[in-house]
């Protein structure tokens, strides 16, 4: 009957008839909250009877909605029911659909629905592995919702909602619908009790269902709610399956893309850059200086015809360019050359680099800063555009002025300085917005009372004005968000994760100064790329949202993913955290970190778009080659299946093979010898095969002979038998269906041949051909020269194997070349087997047979035997041994600082050599004492450790693991060091490096001195006085001190052994200053250090300095301006922080007292002076923090 009025849920009953007996099927969904499911009706599922015109299916109008915003959780982030025995209640109004899918801003809602099936049997539908609902219309496509009454797999509900047309849809169309929906089983008299869960998913031809593996669970279904007297299942028979659903637009086209099979390319036009490890950083700023069009034109016209790929930093990012530019897939093979050139020095003061990017190493897998790299980048580019076209590209687009000044208010007296700057640091805790902090940047102090400012020209202390103000904005503004800063409280570096707000275009005029020419021209901003971090300070992820043109659409570029995105995902979404608002955990770490807007004014000219025109044509010519080679290497891979590989040798290769057997193909451990590798197709006849050979090697097809290889038990390689085309019948059990029964085709032989090798092996034979009888076999003679040492193959011929080879010995002899009576005849067996030959023996009784290889020599009398250089090389046997231990040695010279190494020196050694017969073999080629020669094993391309001299250790132990172990396929490396001193000598001291620093901070040296091990620093420093000089009116007392970092890391005494001095860190010496030696009891000795802008940017080296107990820093300045011997034009310049590792640098004030400052902060403060490097040594062993670009 029609329900009343008044009923709770007005809806039609849907009944179930009864059930059918049941076919097999194994149809089933995986034990997950979300999953697909086959859309198709199984056997089992019986179909409900449709409704009646008295009884409608109850769906209620899905009408158009007016354009809302609504976001959802991705499917991910479904509720999860209770499990309890006691069944858990959702709380809402089941007639109310935003109360079970709330709305908020976000997406747009196209049509909404609720949909009710009502079921009156689920006994009877127990009975069935699942069922479907009657199909229902939403939105202009069918659905039906689909449940499994027993469980799936599993105890509990599982309810899915199925697309009818997505089924129908073919596989590779683009057909979707994106639905947000909940599904809610409820009790039929009371909607109060209900249970529900909710989920997004975007229906498409490959996901035709989703829905929920555990609704509830079945055993609590017929269990009245707590507090009230109502089940699920009322009467154990009748319930209400609900589904809420809501249209939602696909403003970007990927919305809730699983991007499988995904084509950035084709939806977007644009490709994105692999991640190498943690390079995300890299992509994301590589990506965004792209689509400056401006940098990338400037980059482009860097003349690189003729820079070596491998070392050249424009030349790969010219790569890195044009395939973003046109390549169909993700950019990967780029790093390999670019990222190569950019080290970082992670152990301090180790002037050892490794590689920061490169993937042989952890340092490859460690995240850097976005603007440091940014700056190091722009710096090496910068240096290499001069004198090019491309000169002042990066000024003219990235660099700013701004001016420092104080005003005196009521004199006439300005104190000022106008610096460059590449970007702006903005901070961000306690700021809503982006013009907040550019207000809070130029704010300005006010200097007064006891803080007054001392002005020069004689007017003394007045009250001034105090900030900076900008004087020139640059075409494109990079603004670095200070995301990360010290925690007081906590103690430590926090990332700030704050709402902070910045808008599409900003207009920068007010920060400028008013006597700035900049101030007249147009100073409107527009957003052009937002980079963003996810994570906290130990680490995450980064990727970026770039406009492509002017006010263009935007993507999202994370790491070889791009996609459309709307504005607000670029922007509101990384706004960061209110932490007034309830949301998801990751939003609470996903935010800007760095902002690139561009001028408007100059948007048309920096964005003009770049065809292939453009760029130069040398540069297309090599990409396009590149381009063209990498894609036949595809096709290779994917034919590869379809060839196999063919590895030949012919008796030319053997003559060029001085080692055992005729060729020595794939063992590593002694020189490999000449063969020719061929790719062929696997169905390639052998007759075919064989006149491709014939014009490859120049002779009559007729005169190719084809002999298989057999590797014997013993591991050697072995000529085995001819193949000809005759011998099809022999291959047929090999030949697959495919190749016909009379051809013999390449993959037969192989595949009968092949035994450990997966290449097919042959020996290629175009000599003459050879008196042949029956049951001959073939015999390759080699002959040996003693007194060359030297071993060659003479030829082959056919023998009887009845024939004794005494018999045989003048045939082998005239092809040896051979005459006299004082020969020996060996049979080399195997390597560490050569043997003698019984001659008596015949061929067959020496088990001699086709393949097997004998040595002929003559066999040398005693005066011969006196007559030669090295007594071993008297026979075959000796020469093979010492053929067996041969090691080919690369020495590489390990040098001092700008001393030019000797070109790399490959030796031929034996692995039984002891330590000074080596060095006395280095000595003859590089012509030095050879007791003054030192070897280190090596760690990549650097010396490691140093080898410990010893009469006993061979060369085999300086190359086995625990000194040095190559990798495979790499040569065995030695470094060597070219000695003053015997190494006797040298093994009982040590060389100290020690640079002196004088009383102006003016750095000599460094000085290199021998010291006995067992010496003390004050013998060091006895011997280092005399290279000095030394002005008068000193102290006349030295100290040694250790820096690491541009920090002091030790300061030695004079009884510390020298033995105790590290290798890895920087050695100075310098006078003690008298003002130090004569410190009243009340002062104290600081530590001070330089840097420039921020205190990990240091540079220069650091001293001690003397405070005075009350004297103002105004009068402690003059002393320690003094003590550097900065000029009056430069000490202006200098700017001075109380330095500390947990918090951010203080400025000192004119009237500040340092010493009731120093006392009471941590040990590790320290006085840092701000100034510019202009040593140029930042880069070396006393820093080496951060990244560098060698290249």
């Amino acid at each position: 009957m029609r329900d009343s009025p008044n009923s709770p849920l007005p809806a039609a009953v849907v009944r179930f008839a009864a059930p059918a007996e049941a076919g097999d099927n194994d149809d089933h969904r995986d034990d997950a909250d979300n999953m697909l499911t086959d859309s198709a009706v199984p056997a089992d599922a019986v179909p409900t009877t449709p409704a009646s015109p008295q009884d409608p299916m109850d769906t209620e109008p899905a009408l158009p909605m007016p354009p809302r915003k609504l976001p959802f959780p991705r499917t991910d982030d479904v509720q999860r029911p209770s499990l309890t025995a006691c069944p858990a209640m959702s709380a809402g109004d089941l007639s109310d659909i935003d109360a079970i899918l709330p709305p908020s801003p976000g997406l747009e809602i196209v049509a909404q629905t609720i949909h009710r099936w009502h079921i009156d049997d689920w006994k009877s539908m127990r009975t069935m592995k699942k069922a479907y609902s009657p199909i229902f219309e939403f939105s202009g496509t069918k659905w039906r919702i689909l449940i499994f009454p027993n469980g799936n797999n599993s105890d509990n509900l599982a309810v899915f909602l199925d697309s009818v047309d997505a089924a129908a849809q073919p596989k590779d169309s683009n057909w979707h619908v994106c639905i947000s929906f909940a599904i809610a089983i409820s009790n039929p008299d009371d909607p109060s009790v209900f249970k529900h869960l909710v989920a997004n998913h975007r229906y498409n031809p490959y996901e035709l269902d989703w829905g929920f593996n555990h609704l509830i669970k079945l055993s609590a279904l017929s269990i009245p709610i707590p507090g009230n007297s109502k089940a699920f299942v009322e009467d154990e028979n009748r319930t209400v399956i609900s589904v809420f659903m809501k249209h939602v637009k696909d403003e970007t086209g990927v919305l809730w893309h699983n991007f499988v099979n995904y084509d950035s390319k084709k939806v977007t036009g644009f490709v994105g850059l692999k991640n190498q490890g943690a390079t995300c950083y890299m992509n994301s700023l590589l990506q965004s200086l792209y689509f400056v069009n401006y940098f990338r034109a400037a980059t482009f016209n860097i003349p690189t015809e003729n820079d070596e790929p491998t070392k050249s930093i424009p030349l790969a990012l010219q790569r890195v360019f044009y395939q973003l530019q046109f390549s169909d897939q993700s950019v990967g093979e780029f790093d390999m050359f670019l990222i190569s050139y950019f080290l970082i020095t992670f152990v301090p003061g180790t002037t050892e680099l490794t590689k920061s990017f490169g993937w042989d190493t952890i340092d490859s897998f460690m995240q850097h800063d976005v603007q440091e790299f940014n700056r190091v980048l722009q710096d090496n580019l910068e240096s290499k555009m001069k004198g090019t076209k491309a000169e002042g590209a990066i000024s003219r687009l990235f660099v700013g002025k701004y001016k420092s000044y104080i005003k005196c208010i009521n004199v006439p007296y300005e104190s000022s300085r106008i610096e460059d700057f590449y970007d702006i640091q903005l901070n961000v805790k306690g700021f809503k917005n982006l013009e907040e902090s550019f207000v809070d940047y130029i704010n300005v102090e006010t200097l007064d009372g006891e803080n007054k400012y001392m002005a020069g020209e004689g007017y003394g202390l007045q009250a001034a004005r105090k900030g900076v103000i900008f004087t020139k904005f640059p075409p494109v503004l990079h603004l670095q968000l200070k995301r990360f800063e010290y925690d007081m409280e906590r103690d430590a570096m926090v990332k700030i994760n704050d709402r902070y707000e910045f808008p599409t275009e900003i207009d920068l005029t007010r920060f400028l100064d008013e006597s700035s020419e900049e101030k007249s021209l147009p100073q409107k901003y527009l957003l052009h790329g937002v980079l963003v971090h996810a994570g906290d300070l130990s680490g995450g992820h980064y990727c970026a949202f770039l406009r492509s043109e002017k006010n263009g659409k935007w993507y999202k570029f994370d790491d070889d993913r791009v996609t459309p995105v709307s504005q607000r995902d670029a922007m509101e979404e990384n706004f960061g955290a209110d932490p007034t608002v309830k949301t998801k955990m990751i939003k609470r770490f996903t935010n800007a970190y760095m902002l690139v807007y561009i001028r408007e004014a100059d948007a048309d000219e920096i964005l003009k778009p770049i065809t292939g025109d453009d760029i130069p044509l040398h540069l297309r010519t090599r990409f396009e080659e590149e381009r063209i080679a990498t894609e036949q290497k595809r096709r290779d891979r994917e034919e590869q299946h379809l060839y196999l590989s063919v590895k030949y040798f012919t008796n030319a290769d053997i003559r060029a093979h001085d080692g055992f057997d005729l060729c020595n193909f794939d063992n590593k451990d002694l020189p490999l010898s000449p063969s020719t590798t061929v790719r062929v197709k696997k169905d390639e006849r052998l007759a075919t095969f064989k006149e491709h050979l014939a014009e490859t090697l120049g002779v009559a097809k007729n005169k190719v002979k084809v002999w298989s290889i057999m590797q014997r038990q013993n591991r050697t390689s072995r000529v085995d038998k001819q193949i000809t085309e005759d011998d099809k019948s022999k291959f047929s059990f090999a030949g697959l269906s495919r190749i016909k029964p009379c051809v013999l085709a390449l993959e037969q032989i192989r595949d009968y041949y092949k035994g450990a090798s997966e290449h097919l092996r042959l020996y290629v034979d175009t000599d003459d051909d050879l008196p042949n009888e029956a049951d001959s076999v073939l015999i390759f003679i080699k002959h040996y020269d003693p007194r060359s040492a030297k071993i060659r193959f003479a030829g082959k011929a056919l023998f009887s194997p009845t024939q004794r080879l005494e018999d045989a010995l003048p045939t082998i002899m005239d092809i040896a070349g051979l005459q006299g009576p004082n020969v020996q005849l060996y049979e080399e067996v195997k390597p560490g087997m050569i043997e003698l030959c019984d001659l008596n023996k015949t061929f067959m009784s020496a088990e001699l047979g086709t393949g097997d290889i004998l040595c002929i020599q003559h066999a040398l009398v005693l005066e011969d035997l006196k007559a030669l250089t090295d007594p071993r090389s008297s026979s075959v046997v000796n020469y093979f041994e010492d053929y067996r231990n041969r090691l080919p040695v690369v020495f590489k010279q390990k040098t001092k600082e700008k001393e030019t190494a000797l070109p790399d020196l490959e030796l031929v050694l034996s692995k039984k050599m002891i330590y000074d017969t080596v060095v006395s073999k280095l000595g003859a080629a590089v012509k030095w004492d050879p007791e003054k020669i030192q070897l280190s094993s090596p760690q990549g391309t650097f010396a490691k450790t140093v080898i410990k001299r010893s009469a006993t250790l061979t060369l085999q132990e300086m190359t086995n693991p625990g000194y040095y172990a190559p990798a495979n396929g790499q040569p065995t490396l030695l470094f060597f060091e070219l000695l003053d001193i015997p190494l006797s000598e040298l093994e009982i001291k040590r060389y100290v490096s020690v640079t002196y620093v004088d009383r102006s901070q003016h750095e000599h040296g460094p000085y290199k001195m021998l010291v006995a091990k067992s010496g003390r620093v004050a013998d060091l420093l006895a011997l280092l006085l005399p290279l000095l000089t030394v002005s008068p009116g000193g102290s006349g007392q030295f100290r040694l001190f250790e820096v690491s970092h541009y920090r002091t890391f030790k300061v030695y005494s004079d009884t510390d052994y020298v033995s105790g001095i590290t290798d890895y860190n920087t050695l100075y010496a310098e006078e003690i200053p008298v003002e130090e030696i004569n410190k009243s009891e009340g002062d104290m000795v600081i530590e001070v250090a330089h840097f420039n802008k921020e205190p990990s940017r240091g540079h220069g080296v650091p001293f001690r300095f003397v405070l005075k107990a009350g004297e103002p820093f105004s009068q402690t300045k003059t002393r320690l301006v003094a003590s550097i011997g900065a000029t009056d034009k430069d000490a202006g310049k200098l700017k001075f922080f109380v330095v500390s590792n947990f918090s951010k640098p203080k400025p000192i004030e004119d009237d500040d007292v340092l010493w009731d400052v120093f006392p009471k902060v941590h040990v590790n403060e320290y006085l840092g002076i701000d100034h510019i490097d202009r040593s140029g040594k930042s880069a070396k062993g006393t820093g080496g923090g951060g990244i560098k670009i060698l290249n």
